[in-house]
Order: C-alpha cells, then sequence, then structure tokens
C-alpha cells in the first residue's frame, strides 16, 4: 500500500523513521547545502505529506515547508488539503500533527456544508483527530 501512495517525488524508495513515525524519502541537497525530503504517514483512509527541509543552525535545523493531505480509497489518492507557512516554521510533531488535523476539519466542514449536513464542531474535531492519529500510528482505522 505504501507504494501506491508515495509521491512521485518519493522516487518509489522510503525508509521508516520510528522516531518520527513516517515514512522518509531521500534526501535532495540543494546547491546552497540544504537538504529537502518529504515524510509520510498513511492510514487506510488518508495519507499525509510533509515537505521538510533542513538548514544548517539552530537547534532545530528542520523546518515545515509543507503539508499535503489526501484522501485514499485503497486505490486511488485525492488531494484534500494543503498548507505552506507564511514564514519560516521550526518542523516538530506536534505542528505537524496540529496542520493535518486542521487542513482535515476544514475539508470535513466544507463537505458538511456542501451537503447541508449539520455537524457539530466537536464531531468533526473528533474524528479528524482519531483520522490523524490513525495516518501517525500508520495503522487502518476502519470506522465510519
Amino acid at each position: 500500500m505504501v507504494n501506491q501512495v508515495l509521491p512521485a517525488s518519493f522516487g518509489g524508495s522510503a525508509t521508516y523513521n520510528r522516531d518520527h513515525s513516517m515514512f522518509v524519502s531521500e534526501t535532495y541537497t540543494s546547491a546552497m547545502g540544504h537538504g529537502y525530503f518529504q515524510g509520510l504517514q498513511l492510514s487506510n483512509r488518508i495519507a499525509v505529506v510533509y515537505d521538510i527541509g533542513r538548514g544548517g543552525w539552530g537547534s532545530n535545523p528542520h523546518f515545515l515547508n509543507g503539508v499535503t493531505l489526501y484522501s485514499f480509497n485503497g486505490n486511488q489518492k485525492q488531494v484534500i488539503g494543503r498548507w505552506f507557512p507564511s514564514s519560516w516554521a521550526f518542523y516538530s510533531d506536534g505542528l505537524a500533527r496540529r496542520v493535518a488535523e486542521q487542513l482535515l476539519v476544514n475539508f470535513l466542514k466544507s463537505q458538511a456544508k456542501m451537503l447541508g449536513a449539520s455537524v457539530s464542531d466537536s464531531e468533526i474535531n473528533n474524528y479528524a483527530s482519531a483520522q490523524i492519529q490513525a495516518a501517525v500510528s500508520n495503522r487502518p482505522l476502519l470506522s465510519a
């Protein structure tokens, strides 16, 4: 399943990083010496791709350059949200998770509005949190 959802930039190759609970692509090094790679967390319903950069300074030299959220039905992936920081964003697992959750909340709210469905914010927030936790844990979440 991982190979089906890997972005093309992974080049079909990824390793699992247990410290951050994600698959990571090979690192591209720019002419300035900065490294760039992608991280992937997935469940059977969603995939979250993190664009991460590594600079050469500070105690946390990693930056979160973007997040793309995909829905996944087992055969195809579809972009349902994207985020890019307006300024420098130091990478942390907490920031990455909050961004992914907010992307999913925004998508779910827009879908509920489009369908004319009445869903409380707490229901949407709880569902989004559970879905992102399933991706962070790289495990399926089969609930509706």
